[in-house]
């Protein structure tokens, strides 16, 4: 009822400004503007736009680097409609109050891309220029969220056209984006390496005699390093000695177990059932056995199971270093797997991945 009182109001306010306007605006935007102006003027008449006609209402300024224009911004954030209904966030807490956690989900910062084009307008204004640790909550009217790069806000308002060329403006939302930015690079390969090497300054890989796919964490064992560089971006580090260090043939068939891993910890694939139900990954329309590795003469033309399907390059390199018998763990950058995209809930973009492997014997039937 409180809701439909105040549409109402805003609908009044905004009948009211085009009663007292010497010509009616034709533009594509005028009714959202006028929606807009009145919210603005009933729920924060102090407020100044700023840049192109964004509205900072609260902000705590951080003291890092300053977010460039060409660069990663890596953001918390909780994005809601005016009514205050959330579209969209980063954190475990506001799940667990919605009802929607999923322990087999990501919670955490995101990456935001800061070139041009890659962020709605009003939201890249209000980032570029942001010290790392700020926080700031920002109204962002509906024309300032399009993708497009113009001047002014008048032209996002009333966008110049190419021929044949339309505009919806009602594809685009009035938005609140509350944000901290947790981190910035311009370098983002960099910037994982030296994410996976913090990842090895506080972990430990170990060894007990226990499946690879168990744990690392014993009182016994070796700490993987930067040392277990085999290439940029990837690392690999042998957990027990081959049965043999004869390399696989071409078009060998082997089996292995698995398990895939953020370097938060969060398990995101394992054909492990114990693992998968510790996890909560278990499925009972998934058969976990071992799964097949068909060898070939490059990694990169490794195939996994009877449907001899492609796997991300991390992963293939991680096998490619392995013998028969052999357990090992592979880390990895995005490069080498999901990159920018990511996958599915588990595997935001740009996420380094550890895979722990072990090969194992051919099941009996």
């Amino acid at each position: 009822m409180k809701k439909t009182f105040l549409t109402i109001l805003y609908i009044a306010a905004a009948l009211s400004a085009v009663s007292c306007a010497k010509t009616e605006a034709t533009g594509p935007n005028d009714a959202y503007q006028r929606y807009f102006d009145a919210w603005m003027q009933i729920n924060h008449p102090d407020a100044q736009p700023s840049g192109l006609g964004v509205y900072i209402i609260e902000d705590e300024p951080g003291k890092g680097e300053a977010v460039g224009e060409k660069g990663y911004a890596l953001i918390d954030y909780r994005i809601t409609d005016l009514e205050g209904n959330i579209s969209s966030y980063t954190d475990a807490m506001t799940a667990k109050q919605l009802g929607a956690y999923d322990q087999t989900n990501y919670y955490g910062p995101k990456f935001w891309s800061t070139v041009e084009t890659t962020l709605p307008a009003g939201v890249r204004e209000a980032l570029v220029g942001a010290p790392v640790g700020t926080y700031r909550k920002v109204i962002i009217p509906s024309w300032l969220m399009s993708y497009k790069a113009y001047d002014s806000e008048e032209d996002y308002l009333d966008p110049p056209l190419k021929k044949d060329e339309e505009y919806d403006a009602s594809s685009y939302s009035n938005s609140i984006y509350e944000f901290t930015v947790v981190d910035y690079t311009d370098d983002m390969d960099k910037w994982q390496i030296d994410s996976i090497g913090r990842f090895f300054a506080n972990k430990t890989v170990r060894i007990d005699g226990r499946p690879a796919y168990e744990t690392f964490v014993t009182d016994k064992g070796a700490q993987m390093t930067a040392a277990d560089s085999v290439s940029t971006g990837f690392y690999y580090k042998q957990l027990s000695a081959p049965s043999d260090t004869t390399s696989f043939a071409k078009d060998t068939t082997i089996y292995i177990n698995y398990v895939g891993k953020l370097l938060n910890g969060l398990v995101f694939d394992s054909n492990v059932e114990r693992v998968a139900k510790d996890n909560g990954l278990y499925s009972t329309s998934r058969s976990y056995e071992p799964v097949q590795i068909h060898w070939a003469e490059e990694y990169s033309d490794i195939t996994m199971g009877s449907d001899k399907s492609s796997m991300i390059a991390g992963f293939a390199k991680t096998l490619w270093q392995m013998r028969p018998m052999e357990k090992g763990v592979g880390v990895f950058y995005s490069n080498l797997g999901y990159t920018y995209s990511g996958s599915g809930s588990s595997i935001p973009g740009y996420a380094p991945l550890i895979f722990e492997i072990e090969i194992v014997a051919k099941p009996e039937k």
